[in-house]
Formats: C-alpha cells, sequence, structure tokens
C-alpha cells in the first residue's frame, strides 16, 4: 500500500506551502488530503484503478491530480522542486512561535540559517541584532518562544499518535492490536507509542509490521517485543501476548509505571480480571498516572455517548470549509442534538472574520437552515477576540444578540504574565461573554502556552459564572491538571472541536480522554445538556449558568 508515502508526501509539500507564503487555506487542503489518505481503509493505488479518487473525503481537484501523479511516477514534481529550493531545516525554524514564513526566509539568506541550531546558536550569540524586524522586543519575544518549544521536547500530540494508529490498524488488518502506554491512558503528548497484540503469530506479525512503509527503521526485535521508529524519530512498540497471557499483558503495558508498581498479578486473559485479583473495581485507563489511585474514590467518568453536542464550529462565513447546513447534517448524523455556529470576528482579517453586518447577515442563513431541520437546535455564536486590553473585538450591542459568545485570544501571546491574566480575567467578566476557548492557546507540537496564571482563571470562571473549554482538535487546551482543578471549583466544562471542517467533528473523543483525566462525569460538562435543557440554563443570568 502507498497511503503512507503519499501521505507523508503531502505533509512535506503543505509544510514548503506554509514556507513560501502560500495562503493558508491551500496549505490546510493538503494536509486535509494527507489525513484522509492515511486513514483510506484501501490502498490508494485500488481506489485510483477504480476511479473513485473524487469519492474520498478530503481529496480535492489538486490534489486527486498530484496522486495521480505519485501513483505513475512515484514522486511529487511540485514537492521536489521545493525540496531544491529550501533546505529541509528551514521546517524546523518555521515551528519557533513568532517567526513567520517571511522571517524565516529572511534569516536564510541574509545569515545563513537553515536549521533550528542554528537559529539557536545566533539567537543566543547576538548575531541577529541589527537585522530588519528583529528589534530587542522581537529577539526577546523570539527567545521565550525558543525556551519554549524546548521544553516541549521530542513528544507527538495524542492527535498524531491516534492517527498513527489508526494506519497501523489499516496496515495490519489481520491482527488485533490495542493500544496501551500513554496512547491508551490519554496523556496529551507521547514519548513513544506502545501497542499490545493478542496474537499466537508473533514472527508474522513482526514481520508484516515492518513491510507497512510505514516504519522508517527496526530498532529492536525479540520474542515477544518489536520496536521500529516511525519519522520524526517517534519509537513505536508491539508486545504481543497469546490470548491467555493478554489481560495481564495490557494491565501493564497500559501502566503508568508508578501506577502498576508492586502490583502483583498473574496471567489472566481479561484485563478486568486483574482488577477483581485485587479486590477493587475496575480503573478506567484515563485515571491511572499515580498510585495513589487504588485507594481514591473515584468518580463515574464522562462517556463520548454522553456529548448532545458541539458549541465551537465554523463555518464558509469565516474558515471554515463546509457550509452551515453541510456542518449540521455532519452532526446529525453523529446523533447530535444541537450544534454552534461560531465563526470568527472581525479581527481575525485573514480568516475571513465577522464585523456585526456580517453576523446579522449569518443569522438569516441560519435562521432558514433551521427551518429545514426543526427536530435539531443551532445555536448562534461567534468566537470573539480578547484584544490586547481585554476588551472584545465586537460591541456588546451585537454580543448581546447572540446565543453564545466565546472570548479567544489569537493574538499578542507574549505579553508578560500579568497583563496576559488580566486581560483574559477582563473578557471573563463581561457579562455576554459565556466561555473562554483554548485558555493557555497552547497547539500541540507547534506552539507552547502562553504565560498566564490559570488558576486566577478558574477562580474568576466561578465567581462570574463563565465556562471553560476543552478544545478537543489539535491544542486538547485546557489540559487534564487544570480541568481537575476548574471541576473542584464547579466551574463547568465545555468539550468542543473548534471544527473548522466535517472531519475535524470527529475529534471529540480527544477531549473527552482529557475531561476523563480531570475526573469528569456528565454532571461536570455543559455539553453533555440535552438542547432542552441547554436552551433553559441559557435563559438564566450569566452568573447562575452553573451544573
Amino acid at each position: 500500500m502507498e497511503n503512507a508515502h503519499l501521505a507523508r508526501q503531502f505533509e512535506e509539500l503543505a509544510d514548503y506551502m506554509e514556507l513560501s507564503g502560500e495562503n493558508v487555506f491551500k496549505v490546510r487542503a493538503y494536509k486535509t488530503a494527507a489525513e484522509a489518505i492515511a486513514d483510506l481503509p484501501i490502498p490508494i493505488e485500488l481506489a485510483a484503478q477504480n476511479g473513485v479518487l473524487e469519492e474520498i473525503e478530503g481529496l480535492g481537484y489538486a490534489t486527486i491530480s498530484k496522486t495521480k501523479e505519485f501513483l505513475k511516477s512515484g514522486k511529487i514534481s511540485l514537492l521536489e522542486k521545493m525540496k531544491a529550493q529550501y533546505p529541509a531545516g528551514l521546517l524546523e525554524v518555521l515551528r519557533v512561535p513568532g517567526l513567520g514564513p517571511k522571517k524565516v526566509q529572511l534569516l536564510w539568506k541574509e545569515k545563513g540559517i537553515d536549521s533550528l541550531e542554528k537559529f539557536d546558536t545566533a539567537l543566543s550569540n547576538g548575531d541577529l541584532v541589527g537585522v530588519s524586524g528583529f528589534g530587542a522586543k522581537t529577539l526577546a519575544n523570539l527567545a521565550t518562544s525558543l525556551r519554549r518549544l524546548k521544553e516541549m521536547g521530542a513528544r507527538i500530540p495524542i492527535t498524531d499518535a491516534s492517527g498513527i494508529a489508526r494506519r497501523l490498524r489499516v496496515a495490519l488488518p489481520d491482527y488485533e492490536l490495542h493500544d496501551a502506554g500513554s496512547l491508551r491512558r490519554g496523556c496529551d503528548t507521547l514519548g513513544n507509542l506502545n501497542f499490545v497484540a493478542k496474537t499466537t503469530e508473533t514472527e508474522a506479525l513482526f514481520d508484516a509490521f515492518a513491510e507497512t512503509g510505514l516504519i522508517s527503521e527496526i530498532v529492536s526485535r525479540d520474542a515477544n517485543k518489536i520496536i521500529g521508529r516511525i519519522p520524526p524519530g517517534i519509537e513505536v512498540e508491539i508486545v504481543a501476548a497469546p490470548p491467555e497471557k493478554f489481560g495481564s499483558t495490557l494491565f501493564f503495558q497500559t501502566g503508568s509505571r508508578e501506577f502498576v508498581e508492586g502490583i502483583n498479578v498473574g496471567e489472566f486473559a481479561e484485563e478486568s480480571s486483574v482488577f477483581e485479583a485485587q479486590n477493587i473495581a475496575y480503573i478506567a485507563p484515563e485515571l491511572r498516572e499515580k498510585h495513589e489511585v487504588w485507594n481514591s474514590k473515584l468518580p463515574e467518568l464522562l462517556e463520548v455517548s454522553d456529548i448532545k453536542g458541539d458549541i465551537h464550529s465554523h463555518s464558509t462565513w469565516s474558515d471554515g470549509n463546509a457550509s452551515i447546513e453541510e456542518m449540521v447534517q455532519a452532526a446529525i448524523e453523529r446523533g447530535y442534538e444541537y450544534l454552534a455556529i461560531t465563526d470568527h470576528s472581525k479581527l481575525m482579517a485573514m480568516a475571513n472574520g465577522l464585523n456585526a453586518e456580517r453576523l446579522r447577515e449569518q443569522a438569516i442563513e441560519i435562521a432558514d437552515v433551521q427551518s429545514r431541520y426543526p427536530d435539531f437546535k443551532i445555536f448562534r455564536g461567534i468566537e470573539c477576540d480578547i484584544l490586547r486590553d481585554g476588551k472584545m473585538d465586537l460591541d456588546d450591542e451585537i454580543l448581546s444578540e447572540l446565543d453564545f459568545v466565546i472570548g479567544s485570544v489569537h493574538t499578542a501571546f507574549n505579553l508578560p504574565l500579568e497583563e496576559q491574566t488580566h486581560r483574559v480575567l477582563r473578557a471573563i467578566e463581561n457579562p455576554n461573554v459565556d466561555m473562554i476557548a483554548h485558555p493557555t492557546g497552547r497547539v500541540l507540537g507547534v506552539r507552547p502556552p502562553y504565560d498566564i496564571d490559570v488558576f486566577a482563571l478558574i477562580d474568576a470562571c466561578a465567581k462570574n459564572g463563565t465556562w471553560l473549554e476543552i478544545n478537543s482538535s489539535e491544542r486538547l487546551d485546557l489540559r487534564d491538571e487544570y480541568v481537575f482543578a476548574a471541576r473542584e471549583k464547579g466551574v463547568p466544562i465545555v468539550i468542543n472541536t473548534d471544527a473548522h471542517s466535517i472531519s475535524m467533528l470527529g475529534n471529540m473523543g480527544f477531549g473527552v480522554k482529557t475531561a476523563r483525566r480531570g475526573w469528569c462525569g456528565k454532571q461536570n460538562v455543559i455539553n453533555a445538556l440535552s438542547a432542552k435543557e441547554l436552551t433553559a440554563l441559557l435563559g438564566n443570568e450569566k452568573g447562575n449558568r452553573t451544573l
């Protein structure tokens, strides 16, 4: 199967296109195509032979054309051209928050900086002083960004790790592969990927794993374990267990190390038997971090099936790639009772953000779509930028007309902690702001959180009746420890996908895992309410909108 190879080509092409300053929609199209091909359950070459490439969601004219080119020649000429034009190391430099494509190219051309190591050295040695666009404040901000990037380490976001897991299952359809380790526990980032295979055909499985096309090298292989490396260097481990030992093997391979330490168990076919042998109720993987959990009273955790809707989504009115009706249809197919359309506000000009006039025009379309789906509730909202001084990007008059107002930070990430915190606190206190989205601004594997006192935000939300979001897509923001603290303070949590496409609605499970790691049940989560219950809650004054 060429799926993994082609997906990797499209991912690289998207990175190079971003470097070249290509528009964000085109970059996103290639990333979407990479995901679609990687997750395709049949060989891409078979889809091409059968003439059904056009039916694959996520592929468009340009990506279909390049797919055919790749299947014919093994290459994509545009990617080869870009590789010849730019050093590969520039893609790593581009990851530094605050360095856009233009600045990365400037550093390369004027200072010969073509790797993250060279950028670090130049920044440390003062070699960038005097370079156009790199004033003292910019250099200080870049030093902070680089420090945070280093702190992120060589870890992979769970969203990416789950994609790799899906691809492995597609590539190994004859074997029963189960998530283990940090992936099963729902950790937001992973240093490696662990799996347990229930099989007696160990050698055949390991041979097939090595030949999937996903593995760049085999690190080690023994009687019951194989470790391979997947670009950009993440290790993938598969432990093989016969059916009679599968349960106990899965228990130990899930971890954490602290959780399983000192637990003496025999050989069990089912993992539940491990807990029965300890005379204790089953402990969900998301809670298996500390040994003390064994002696704790545990909550009944939220399930994906408890989620009744998504109240942070985007349409073609701003930077989404599906219409309002298409998003509604997709939400209905997921079994939801409601969806909130919350496009960007006007500050996000590059995302085609809405001003008050366009927001009222959008209301007409929402009402029209609502009339065709009477059994489904469409909430009208906005993702409104929180300005540097804490004011909102739109006036209170238009905000008061909406069902939902989401306050978000998309600019000025490098403000000092006190100023950044005050900025968001002011939005929390605004009577028209219902919730704060992605409160620390992080993007897993791309951008670390900005400096902000999250515990002060939690206290303010508890006081003002403002909700906090777990953003389920590439952010997973809030992280689990803050979710736990918010739950303890009685702050309602909202789990949203921030979907910019139909496929992104499927990311809800990542947020649910984070909520479970924060010990949340459905009684802690706003969008576990039915449409009727949520509508009634919104009828209360903001300070009384608690669960």
